[in-house]
């Protein structure tokens, strides 16, 4: 199938999952849906993803994205030239974007049942697999334990800053058994240029 088939068909799928899943359940007067990524697919091209779909009473996705390059995607503004340098994208539009869970909440904590995180990785599985990407990038750590958990991860090497008080993480290993992996702090988490500049430097300097 081309690539507007199978969002097609993944949306569908990931539309009979969510109603099957506890979040759903316990809110069901909620309008929190789920989306399926915000670019167009492109098989061979980077992934780029953080961990789920934020908002509150936001319509399920319907429709194929669209690829618009003027758009202003402020949440990795402050990420733009890493990009360019180790990524050797100018704009997010160039590659793929979407999030390790499909399923929609206000915030991620209201994700509470570790089966609904198994729906969602495989889902995000089938994605992965259907563009098999020359590499992915997951920002910011907080979905390294929800891929662990599922043995989703493997050859895992952690990248240790520190940043005044606090440690700060990168990752790089395999996703899925067979793509090339990496993590990096999330754009918006508040570290200085310095240490967002080291964790990136080693975690793709090779």
């Amino acid at each position: 199938m081309n690539e507007r088939e199978f969002f097609d068909y993944l949306r569908k799928k990931t539309e009979e999952i969510f109603k099957t899943t506890s979040i759903y359940k316990t809110h069901p007067d909620k309008n929190w849906n789920y989306a399926i990524c915000d670019t167009t697919i492109k098989k061979g091209k980077p992934i780029i993803f953080g961990l789920n779909w934020g908002g509150n009473d936001i319509d399920a996705q319907s429709e194929y994205p669209k690829d618009d390059k003027s758009r202003n995607w402020n949440f990795i503004s402050h990420s733009n030239n890493f990009f360019q340098e180790y990524l050797k994208i100018s704009d997010i539009s160039e590659v793929n974007y979407s999030n390790l869970c499909f399923f929609r909440s206000p915030k991620v904590h209201l994700m509470k049942d570790g089966k609904d995180w198994e729906l969602a990785i495989d889902l995000f599985n089938e994605y992965v697999h259907y563009i098999k990407p020359s590499l992915t990038v997951m920002l910011g750590k907080t979905g390294i334990p929800k891929l662990n958990s599922n043995k989703s991860l493997t050859d895992l090497n952690r990248i240790e800053e520190k940043d005044k008080r606090k440690r700060v993480f990168g990752y790089k290993g395999k996703l899925f058994g067979k793509y090339s992996f990496a993590c990096v702090p999330h754009p918006q988490v508040r570290i200085s240029t310095e240490t967002r500049e080291n964790i990136w430097r080693k975690v793709f300097g090779n």
